[in-house]
């Protein structure tokens, strides 16, 4: 099986990701470590995401990446979105060092609910996870879904987005 763990930075993607593998022996791809190229930042085409998948693809795989989603390929069997509250997001932006304009563009995409979206259009299974507090709840929700006997949260974070807009103001 290969899973997607997708979403807006900060939301857990990689913390899940080495839980999940400890319990499922499935090995990580992080794709963010591969696209990574010296250490400027750089904007990242989705036909480099692409390669980048196709090149290092095997079974039992866990894709991390806020673009993994966006992965056109068959092989990927379900999507995992982590969502996070807009407000508890830009806290944690704000303990990484991240700019006040990208901790407002990535807190406003998560109020608006940006990565399922986006995700939810790539026409794959598609499951949310609410990790705004809980590691340990999440994994143990990642794993219902893994095994087919849960189908994610349904979260909604647009009632944040003014919030987050008076925040920056």
């Amino acid at each position: 099986m290969i899973i997607a763990i997708s979403g807006t930075p900060g939301t857990g993607k990689h913390t899940l990701a080495k839980e999940l593998a400890g319990k499922t022996g499935y090995e990580i791809l992080d794709l963010n470590r591969i696209l990574k190229k010296g250490k400027k930042e750089r904007e990242v085409t989705l036909k480099e995401v692409n390669e980048a998948f196709q090149k290092n693809k095997k079974d039992n795989l866990l894709v991390v990446s806020h673009l993994s989603h966006f992965i056109r390929s068959k092989s990927i069997d379900l999507v995992i979105v982590l969502r996070t509250d807009p407000i508890i997001l830009i806290r944690r932006l704000k303990k990484r060092g991240y700019k006040k304009e990208k901790i407002y563009d990535n807190a406003l995409f998560e109020a608006m609910n940006g990565t399922y979206a986006e995700a939810l259009e790539m026409k794959k299974k598609v499951f949310q996870i609410n990790n705004t507090r809980n590691i340990k709840i999440s994994v143990k929700k990642a794993m219902l879904i893994i095994e087919g006997k849960e189908r994610g949260e349904n979260i909604d974070f647009s009632d944040k987005i003014l919030e987050v807009e008076k925040m920056f103001k």
